[in-house]
């Protein structure tokens, strides 16, 4: 199968939910497919979304555990190393109807795939079924974030922070659906295998128009695990009101010396930095160096405007999960000197 040919596509998302900012998406692909006659491979799928800058999730199995999952090894290792700071990947369930002993022992092989190749234990989950839900007596230890209907992980059922699959049978549906997800607070998920976006298929259409409205900068794409983080710790917001404001935490020595992000200026960051900082012109400048870095590293923060809002916010997440800090989308004292010290 030739490269990833992206459809001629026309529709546009004309709404923001929460205006101005951007309403949020996520992409994400279930299981690794090698692809085929008419076939697109999972690798041609997420090289494609890289090129575009977009961050995407890659939910893996591990159907084969006597010789420990050699191919999803070899293939997750590929797709990662495209872009490891846009590449994410998580662990995806067995089929309903396995015992708890066979789904944990199917995650620990996946957990040991990701730690090899990533370095980081996994925290995402993806059900498997049309169900999109866990079967009674079925737990997924140590997973924390999960892609679901009906998750009992945070001890809720039918939760709509477990993002549901979005209907890929229109774009007009697909739009409606992010923008109502927007609405609530909520960040918006495809869900797709990389077998089904066969070319002329409105699957690949539905998925095609997202790619292009995020490249033309009418949608934020997001990291599946900053999107997830985002709507937990904030949970839903009334619409077009901005996310609460977090509770200041103290910063200690904020004009301690820093090596200086010498890819931008010789400016340091030296304060703590949050949603809707307003500290003068120090601060507003403060704010713009951030923005220029996270965008550096293709984190999505917008516009280098001085105005920490909330794609400031979530590309902060983003980094900080990147870096291993606690991702409370705050500058503080941690995340302060890991940037600085980055580009030292």
């Amino acid at each position: 199968m030739p490269a990833y040919v992206q459809s001629h596509v026309v529709k546009q998302y004309t709404f923001s939910a929460n205006p101005p900012v951007l309403d949020k998406v996520v992409f994400t692909i279930d299981h690794i497919h090698q692809g085929g006659a008419g076939l697109y491979s999972t690798f041609d799928v997420v090289k494609f979304l890289v090129s575009k800058q977009i961050p995407v999730t890659v939910f893996i199995q591990c159907p084969d555990p006597l010789n420990l999952c050699p191919k999803e090894r070899t293939n997750a290792r590929l797709l990662h190393n495209l872009a490891p700071h846009l590449v994410t990947l998580g662990a995806h369930s067995l089929t309903p109807g396995n015992t708890q002993t066979a789904q944990r022992n199917n995650l620990s092989l996946i957990r040991d795939v990701i730690l090899d190749i990533t370095g980081v234990n996994t925290q995402i989950l993806s059900y498997h079924g049309s169900g999109a839900g866990p079967e009674n007596g079925i737990s997924y230890a140590g997973i924390r974030y999960a892609r679901g209907i009906k998750s009992t992980l945070m001890g809720q059922r039918d939760n709509p922070l477990d993002t549901p699959v979005m209907g890929l049978n229109s774009v007009n549906s697909a739009f409606n659906y992010t923008r109502s997800r927007n609405q609530a607070g909520l960040s918006s998920a495809l869900f797709v295998h990389s077998a089904e976006l066969r070319n002329g298929t409105t699957k690949k259409r539905v998925f095609d128009t997202f790619i292009k409205e995020v490249s033309e900068g009418r949608l934020q794409a997001l990291s599946y695990l900053s999107a997830m983080t985002s709507d937990f710790s904030t949970g839903p917001i009334t619409p077009n009101q901005p996310d609460p404001t977090p509770t200041p935490t103290p910063d200690p020595n904020p004009t301690s010396p820093c090596p200086p992000l010498s890819h931008f200026t010789n400016q340091v960051i030296t304060q703590t930095l949050r949603l809707n900082s307003r500290d003068g012109r120090r601060g507003v400048s403060q704010v713009a160096e951030l923005q220029r870095f996270l965008n550096e590293l293709s984190l999505g923060a917008g516009i280098a405007d001085g105005i920490f809002g909330n794609n400031t916010k979530l590309a902060v997440i983003g980094y900080q999960i990147l870096m291993g800090l606690s991702p409370d989308g705050v500058v503080g004292p941690n995340t302060r000197v890991s940037i600085n010290a980055f580009c030292g």
